[in-house]
This record gives structure tokens, C-alpha cells and sequence, in this order.
């Protein structure tokens, strides 16, 4: 069987299953779909995505800070000895390709491909604290390759460029993006193939950022659900990469709230909407199997369940799988810096090279 595994950081099942988005409410009459509900206490992206990776809570994982650095007692992607799903995948003899997909640096080991996503820093340690506000988070493996580094460093992108100017550039790198995927499946063909777009969740933190410099004047949340639009228009592209899959999963890892709210403070800065816990899990049998019902919403789910449900669907058993394969994160010792070749070699590494 093969897989498409198509992430969308941050799309929030409220939104989603709710507004009028005529292409994805197609797909729901063609799917089995549910919200997927970060933890209680762990609505980020770090422990989420390695949630959704592992079917492991937080606890167990011990991923528990938002970006996934080794700080406050948290493992970060690099340390964690724990199978991920395309390990799992591979030790059933399926090869497995991931793109851009949240947590992925240091790039793991696949029989396959990986072309490591956010956070795009090697390593954990030294300055990526400083890194991680807002939209140096990360497709901005994406943003990075249209910008001076120095201005995403800095955390000045949200001044140098307007709003408008700011969804313009993330919906081009979408269209790119899509572009890529089909050359790469085209000439990489692959079993499973995992995909992550994240400019729903780029665009809700920047709602943030703007409302922080400009104290709340001004601010909407139109923008987030007008790009809630614009995905569904394109999502007959996100789906088509070039070759036919067996199961469909569409996935998140958190939410955003469908309308504003009160901002609120933290530390002494002015925020906006944040996080909401209902991310996505929608599941579509594409070989007509007849697995998996059509048009059906049912109970909610948690990050952790992804995993399980994905490999139950595709014929195979989670325990015996998570138990059988073999973790290969790549050995990077906490509070270490990799020279420049190192870098060089980890990152071709991460594209297939080596």
C-alpha cells in the first residue's frame, strides 16, 4: 500500500470543518475525518509533530518544549530514541520520503529521502533560542531562500515587509513547493511520501507579531481564514504530486482559534489569538478498499493516535512495528556545534546525496 501524508501546520479542525470551503468539504464527503487534539498541556509544534511522528504522548517522548530544543529537561528531534513513523515504515520494507516536515533537523536516516524542515538550524544549542520567534519559524526553510539571512536573524522580517507583501511570498512559496514535490516524486519515487505546507500556522503567528508592533490597532483575523481560501483553491495541486497514492492522511498539529479574541499579555508583550488544541485528521481510502468509511465525522483523537490508525490502515501492527525498528536520529551531542563542514555534509546528507 502506498501513502500520501500531507501535513498542514497549524490548520485547525474548527475552521476546516466548519467554513465554507467548498474543495475540502468534498473531500470530507470522500473521508473519514476528526479533530486531533494536541495535549492538554503541549499545544506546540515540538511536542505535537513528534507526537504525531511517534504515538507517544509528550510524557513518554519527553519532547515537551514548543520548538523542540534541549532545554528545561526537553529532548529535542536530535536525542530522541524513539522510532518515527518512517522508521517504522521502513522496517516494513517500505521506502519513505519527507519534505519539509516540522522537527526533522538534524535529518533522521531513511530508506529514502528526508529534506529536513523547521527549525532549519542543525542543532539545538547556542543562538537558535534567538531564532525562534515568528517567522523565522521555519517553511522559512522556505522564506530563507528568498531573503537575506541577517534579516531573519535578526527578527525583523514583520518590519521590512508589510502583511500583504509577507501572504504573497508565503502563497508563492506554496505554488513552488508543489512544483518541487512533483519533480522530486518524478525522479525519487517512493512508497510513502510525506509533505508539510505551513503557511496557515506562519500566518497566524505573524497576525501575532503585527498585533505586538502595531499595539492592536488596526489588527483582523480576516487574513488567516482568507488563506484558509486560498488553500482550498488549491488543494486539487497540494494532492496531485505526480503519482497515485493508496491512503490519503492529511494531518496537523494544533489549531487556530476562528475568530480573534481578547489579546492577551505575556512576559510584558501584547499577543493575539494563539494556539487552539484542534488540529486535523482527515483519512480517505484512494484504492477503494472500502477500509475506510466515506463522509463520516467521528470522535475526536489525540496527536499520539496518528501513528497507530496510519499503520493499522495500511496492514500493519504499531506495536510490533515500534518495538522491531530501529531509531537512527542523527548523533548530535546536546550543546555541541557542528564546524562548517560538518554542516555541509549533514545537509546533503538530508537531501539524499550521501
Amino acid at each position: 500500500m502506498k501513502l500520501l501524508f500531507l501535513g498542514l501546520d497549524g490548520a485547525s479542525a474548527q475552521i476546516m470543518f466548519e467554513r465554507d470551503l467548498p474543495n475540502t468539504r468534498h473531500l470530507l464527503e470522500q473521508s473519514t475525518y476528526r479533530a486531533c487534539m494536541a495535549e492538554e498541556e503541549y499545544p506546540y509544534t515540538g511536542p505535537s509533530w513528534t507526537s504525531i511522528y511517534t504515538g507517544m504522548s509528550a510524557e513518554e517522548h519527553g519532547v515537551t518544549d514548543l520548538w523542540g530544543r534541549n532545554i528545561d529537561g526537553s529532548e529535542s528531534y536530535d536525542t530522541l530514541r524513539d522510532p518515527v513513523i518512517w522508521e517504522m515504515l521502513n522496517h516494513a520494507g517500505l521506502t519513505t520520503g519527507a519534505i519539509h516536515m516540522p522537527m526533522t533537523t538534524c535529518s533522521r536516516q531513511v530508506d529514502g529521502y528526508m529534506v529536513s524542515g523547521f527549525p532549519n538550524e542543525l542543532n539545538h544549542s547556542g543562538p537558535i533560542a534567538e531564532l525562534m520567534p515568528l517567522l523565522q519559524a521555519r517553511d522559512i526553510s522556505d522564506l530563507i531562500r528568498l531573503t537575506p539571512r541577517d534579516r531573519v536573524l535578526d527578527n525583523t522580517w514583520y518590519r521590512n515587509y508589510s502583511l500583504e507583501r509577507t501572504i504573497d511570498i508565503l502563497k508563492k512559496m506554496v505554488e513552488w513547493k508543489i512544483q518541487a514535490v512533483r519533480i522530486l516524486v518524478s525522479t525519487h519515487p517512493v512508497d510513502c511520501l510525506f509533505v508539510q505546507y505551513s503557511l496557515l500556522d506562519r500566518i497566524g503567528h505573524l497576525l501575532n507579531q503585527y498585533l505586538r508592533v502595531r499595539d492592536g490597532e488596526g489588527w483582523s483575523y480576516a487574513p488567516l481564514l482568507e488563506l484558509y481560501d486560498w488553500l482550498d483553491g488549491k488543494l486539487e495541486d497540494l494532492l496531485d504530486v505526480g503519482e497515485d497514492y493508496d491512503l490519503l492522511v492529511i494531518t496537523s498539529d494544533h489549531g487556530w482559534p476562528a475568530e480573534a479574541g481578547d489579546p492577551y499579555t505575556y512576559d510584558g508583550k501584547l499577543f493575539g489569538a494563539w494556539h487552539s488544541h484542534d488540529g486535523v485528521l482527515i483519512v480517505r481510502d484512494m484504492a477503494g478498499t472500502g477500509r475506510v468509511p466515506e463522509g463520516e465525522r467521528i470522535e475526536e483523537c489525540f496527536n499520539r493516535d496518528v501513528c497507530p490508525q496510519v499503520l493499522e490502515l495500511m496492514g500493519f501492527d504499531y506495536d510490533e512495528l515500534r518495538n522491531a525498528a530501529e531509531p537512527r536520529p542523527i548523533e548530535t551531542p546536546r550543546g555541541t556545534r557542528l564546524d562548517e563542514a560538518q554542516t555541509i555534509e549533514e545537509r546533503l546528507r538530508a537531501l539524499g546525496y550521501l
